[in-house]
Parts: C-alpha cells; sequence; structure tokens
C-alpha cells in the first residue's frame, strides 16, 4: 500500500499535533473527499543471513578481545545503502517504533535495510566494508559519540551530516528515548527527512 504524507506521520504519531515543514512527494494521488485511512505496518519476511554477514560472526567468535563480553550480530539486506546502528539491540516497543519509522520513509526491514547494534571498532569497521552502506543513521548518543569520536551531546551531533569511514553519517534519538521523551519524535522525524534527502542527492 502506498502512503500518503499523512499516512507516514500518523505512523510516527506525529499528527494532528506537528505538521511536517519539509514537502515530501505524494506516491499516488488522492481523490477528493478520500477517507483517511491509517496504514498498517506491513508484514516482516525473515531475512536470511548474508554468507558474508555469517563470516564476520565467525570471525568474531574466533578473536580474542578481552574487552569484548559480549557480541549481538546484526540482520537485514546485505546489499543495503542504509546501515542503523543503536546503542543496544532493540526489541518490544521501541522495535515497533523503529519499524513505524522505516515506514514513515518507505523503508522496511529486510530490504535496503541492515541494522546491528553497536559493536566492537575492528567488527562494526569489516561490517561497513561487507555491506558498503550509502548512509549510516545512529540511533542514541553513547553510539553516536562511539562512531564521531567525540563528547558532546546528541542535540549537537544531530542535524548534521557526519562521516564515518568515509560514509555519510547522521545521529538522532533512539526509539527507546522517543517512547519516553515524545516531544523530539518532531526532531527525530527532521532527521529522517535528512538521511533521506542527503541519500537522494548521492543518486
Amino acid at each position: 500500500m502506498s502512503l500518503t504524507r499523512e499516512d507516514m506521520l500518523r505512523e510516527l504519531e506525529l499528527l494532528p499535533a506537528w505538521k511536517l515543514a519539509i514537502p515530501m512527494p505524494q506516491m499516488v494521488a488522492e481523490a477528493p473527499n478520500a477517507p483517511q485511512v491509517v496504514a498498517e505496518a506491513p508484514k516482516i519476511e525473515p531475512v536470511e543471513a548474508a554468507p558474508e554477514v555469517v563470516e564476520i560472526s565467525t570471525d568474531i567468535a574466533n578473536m580474542d578481545w578481552p574487552t569484548l563480553n559480549q557480541h549481538v550480530a546484526g540482520a537485514g539486506d546485505q546489499n543495503a545503502d542504509w546501515l542503523f546502528v543503536g546503542d543496544v539491540a532493540m526489541d518490544g516497543d521501541a522495535a515497533t517504533l523503529l519499524d513505524k519509522m522505516l515506514i514513515a520513509i518507505q523503508l522496511q526491514r529486510g530490504k535496503n535495510v541492515y541494522l546491528t547494534p553497536l559493536s566492537e571498532p575492528e567488527y562494526f569497521k569489516r561490517q561497513i566494508a561487507l555491506i558498503q552502506p550509502k548512509l549510516i543513521f545512529v540511533f542514541g548518543e553513547q553510539a553516536a559519540q562511539t562512531l564521531l569520536n567525540s563528547q558532546a551531546p546528541l542535540d549537537d551531533l544531530r542535524g548534521k551530516v557526519h562521516q564515518h569511514e568515509n560514509v555519510a553519517l547522521i545521529a538522532s534519538y533512539a526509539p527507546s528515548h522517543l517512547l519516553n521523551h515524545t516531544q523530539d519524535k518532531a526532531k527525530a522525524w527532521a532527521d529522517l527527512c535528512l538521511a533521506r534527502d542527503t541519500l537522494q542527492a548521492m543518486k
């Protein structure tokens, strides 16, 4: 189902209290006086891990890093343009909100999207080399500070296009943060729009 701008904002629970300042193209023409339809999140099909991703998971198991106590592998499209990175793996309500955020910019898990929690630097660097994303979207202050080698607060890091391993990087709030700080959802939407526009400009 194609989504209108209003549907996308409703998925992020930004309507009716917040209006989009950056215009988005309409996917389909709306009929006059057509009833508003709230789009349901598409069914997410399981994605089989790519051989290369399995390979880097095996690499981690065989490495001797004293500081690496636990590793959680990422999942998704191994040829994705979008690499989403979080402080921790997302589940429950945070995962549901993440799916709504992806839908709002016409994405979904497993299709041109790779999701991973932040991991040991050398492992993460290998993920980037294998997936070769065009854009990294970072959720949360800790992950953003780590990848940008910065102590600046997230509010100073977001809203800008940075670089990490020669890949464009944009930082924003984690879905878990947005669940408890709904006033930041508008800022998160602006970050998603910046990421979408940045990637479109590359093409």
